[in-house]
């Protein structure tokens, strides 16, 4: 068995920036164990499988990192949207997924594209007292839903934050992951770090469920619905967010990396 994979670079500025996301384009159902070990070896934060139907414009999804099935991949959708908006069906210019998370849909954007999430809930929740401890900086927020986040005031000590210190304070929370966010410094509104090894990836690059969760504190705190934000990560990405609806639609470029092929058996 052949199978098609595209490697595109979502919320990607340039080269070796953003995201990684592997694409797979199928025209029926994978056994899961299948598109797990085909997460496995490709060893991305996120594999996608989109499967066709009878309308080109309208795909299943899911999603895996190299160890675990998710129930939400942002920057995984909008790769996966680039892939058959750019590549499978260019005279498109919206496509439409059916996933665990709902109706999901990326869409063209000029040169770039958005992909629209549904907004996640801020639900309470407090940091551990051994994580306040560890952070060594003030928490003057925090919440908690699909992922729990903090923020500080001190956008430096989120950049400076190494990963090894990341991974260690998102194992302080109940799912091994955390988001870290800062105000901006004028170029951006706010900044993000994401760290999952709950799921097996010290860090995220550039994370779409992460601008889920908490595009709504900060677009409650410097009361706008539409910002830019900068995920600080080794690779980075800049991302224009905006809350409508109940919804959080994330725009950027994307850049391709790779088109091959798998062949199993």
């Amino acid at each position: 068995m052949k199978l098609d994979i595209y490697q595109i670079d979502a919320f990607s500025n340039g080269e070796f920036t953003g995201n990684p996301a592997a694409v797979i384009p199928l025209s029926k159902p994978l056994d899961p164990i299948l598109m797990q070990n085909i997460a496995m070896e490709n060893n991305l934060s996120e594999t996608a499988f989109i499967v066709a139907s009878n309308d080109p414009s309208h795909w299943n999804l899911r999603w895996f990192t190299p160890t675990t099935e998710v129930p939400l991949c942002g920057h995984a959708t909008f790769a996966s949207g680039v892939c058959v908006l750019r590549h499978l069906h260019p005279d498109l210019g919206k496509v439409t997924f059916t996933t665990a998370s709902g109706l999901l849909s990326v869409e063209r954007d000029g040169q770039g594209f958005i992909v629209d999430l549904p907004a996640a809930k801020q639900n309470p929740w407090q940091p551990s007292s051994d994580l306040v401890k560890a952070l060594e900086v003030k928490v003057i927020a925090s919440a908690g839903a699909d992922f729990p986040f903090i923020v500080v005031d001190d956008s430096d000590f989120v950049r400076n934050l190494n990963i090894e210190e990341g991974v260690q304070l998102a194992n302080l929370t109940e799912s091994g992951e955390l988001i870290i966010s800062a105000p901006g410094d004028g170029a951006f509104d706010f900044l993000t770090r994401v760290f999952v090894p709950g799921v097996g990836i010290d860090e995220d690059p550039v994370t779409g469920a992460a601008f889920a969760q908490i595009t709504a504190y900060w677009a409650n705190r410097l009361n706008r619905n539409k910002m830019q934000a900068l995920q600080a990560s080794k690779r980075g990405g800049l991302v224009n967010v905006e809350l409508h609806k109940g919804r959080v639609r994330i725009g950027g470029g994307a850049v391709d990396f790779m088109h091959g092929q798998i062949e199993i058996g």
